[in-house]
């Protein structure tokens, strides 16, 4: 008998949210410090290596959040094996989808400004 089967999602789940905490609160001092955020500033921010990580850590922490979520929705609501399956399929590969893209977009940023 597994005592904590759900322990591990749980505490990922947590710690992606913190994660999104501390990406939000780094945004909003970005927003509340400095001069005024013009589209050049954002630019630079973004094709800079250190902002096009975050960029991608950003994204990876939230894909992980969404998929403990939409997870734990489909296996309370999702009864059938081959449903459950299906659906968990195509919300991973989604959500993998996402932050491949986001990283191919970011490594091309980076690529043209260097």
């Amino acid at each position: 008998m597994r005592v904590f089967v759900g322990q591990r999602a749980w505490l990922l789940q947590r710690a992606s949210a913190l994660a999104l905490l501390l990406f939000l609160a780094l945004g909003a001092a970005l927003l509340l410090v400095g001069p005024p955020l013009t589209y050049e500033r954002w630019h630079a921010l973004a094709t800079s290596l250190p902002g096009a990580v975050i960029i991608v850590l950003l994204f990876a922490a939230l894909s992980l959040h969404g998929w403990i979520g939409a997870r734990d929705i489909v296996l309370d609501y999702i009864h059938s094996m081959p449903a459950r399956l299906s659906v968990l399929g195509i919300i991973a590969v989604i959500l993998f989808a996402i932050v491949i893209r986001v990283a191919l977009t970011m490594a091309a940023h980076l690529s043209l400004v260097t």
